[in-house]
């Protein structure tokens, strides 16, 4: 097993590098906590996934995965349960993983914050799951035999052994320096999540209502959230560029495990033409079978590596330079079933991101836990339209579940 790492990032792994970029994986927790036993649990996962407990190191080319020496512990604050990273000191010159835990009361948000470099949504959920798994095994007793895990491959070489290339190899980009190499690196940005949770019937009635309509959930979802932004943005639909993430693990031969790699995605951009009617089943027709078109002729799977391995025009159709407005979404799909021990439950996941950037923009983040969707508005605090923009998403999700 590769311990230490100290293999150079490859670029779609670098670009996370960049904006020191953290993803928070918040399970809402209502109950009594064993700090003792969390604790346990983290470091034993640690222990199986080497990639939680490496740290970047530059390097004269870029930076590199090394091991982390410190056995960082799992923080614990009071404050409020909405808020999953207070007080979380993250720095990816020290490790790449955290544990925060927020108390109120009875009630606590236990977040699971991984750097982007090392897991995208599925690969940390699967994390998630088996933190969880561990900590009641720890409570009830049972010793803990948790399999270790190889560090994750890049996304340029599980490509690379299926024979999948960038549409016209060029030379690869110059590596981007760490951000404390930089002469004024961005500022770190939390962003404020506000999370519009449907309610079980209304989830059913979303699945009901695209199953009817020969539409995917994702599909109906984004037509619904580009129709909010159309009119909170004041834009015709045409206006606004879709952008969104395709988990490839099961579009590759042979598929790729959950773990196996860090960030196994293509990226999509998507546009509402005049020939798409304005309604959500309709624009989810269109994005669906741009998809599966998109996975037919391999654009998808290879379109990370056009963006990052060559400097070609148009690989990046959601680039905000060039369009009126850029409307992201990320959907983690179903989570799977957490398993708690007795007296503690685990009532909702939201996400958290921790970043540098020079300019803090807004998206979503969808996931469905225990049967409810829930869909995460991620904006910089203080956003003016926040309010705004979440009855106008609820008014447009009123109108997809009611229609049966």
């Amino acid at each position: 097993m590769t311990r230490v790492g100290l293999r150079a990032l490859s670029p779609t792994e670098r670009v996370h590098a960049r904006k020191e970029a953290y993803i928070g994986y918040a399970v809402h927790a209502v109950g009594r906590l064993n700090p003792d036993a969390l604790t346990t649990a983290y470091e034993a996962v640690r222990d199986a996934y080497p990639q939680l407990a490496a740290r970047l190191e530059a390097d004269d080319d870029g930076p590199v995965f090394a091991e982390s020496g410190a056995r960082q512990q799992v923080r614990f604050c009071d404050g409020d349960v909405e808020q999953p990273l207070t007080g979380v000191e993250l720095n990816q010159l020290r490790s790449l993983s955290a544990l925060n835990v927020v108390y109120d009361g009875d009630e606590a948000s236990v977040c699971l914050a991984l750097h982007h470099s090392i897991a995208d949504a599925q690969h940390a959920i699967e994390v998630l799951v088996a933190l969880w798994s561990c900590y009641t095994d720890v409570v009830n007793g049972v010793p803990l035999d948790l399999p270790s895990h190889p560090y994750p491959r890049s996304l340029e070489d599980l490509l690379a052994e299926r024979g999948i290339h960038a549409h016209a190899p060029g030379a690869a980009r110059t590596p981007m320096p760490l951000p404390s190499q930089a002469m004024s690196p961005p500022a770190r940005v939390v962003r404020h999540v506000v999370q519009h949770r449907l309610t079980a019937a209304q989830t059913t009635a979303l699945v009901e209502r695209a199953h009817r309509e020969h539409v995917t959930i994702n599909g109906l979802l984004s037509g619904t959230i580009l129709l909010a932004e159309a009119e909170i943005r004041g834009l015709p639909l045409s206006d606004l560029v879709y952008r969104y993430a395709v988990n490839l693990r099961q579009h590759l031969s042979p598929p790729v495990g959950a773990t196996e790699g860090t960030n196994v995605l293509g990226g999509v951009g998507f546009r509402v033409t005049d020939g798409i009617e304005p309604d959500a089943v309709s624009i989810g027709r269109a994005i669906g079978e741009q998809l599966r078109a998109g996975l037919t002729d391999g654009s998808i799977q290879r379109s990370l590596l056009d963006i990052f391995h060559k400097p070609a025009p148009g690989a990046r159709p959601w680039d905000p330079h060039l369009t009126p407005a850029v409307v992201s979404m990320m959907n983690w799909g179903v989570v799977p079933p957490i398993r708690p021990p007795d007296g503690l439950r685990l009532t909702n996941l939201r996400s958290a991101s921790y970043t540098r950037e020079a300019v803090a923009l807004g998206g979503y983040v969808v996931s469905t836990f225990d049967g409810r969707l829930g869909i995460d508005l991620a904006w910089p605090e203080g956003d003016p339209e926040l309010p705004r923009r979440i009855d106008c998403l609820r008014e447009q999700l009123g109108r997809v579940t009611s229609d049966l």
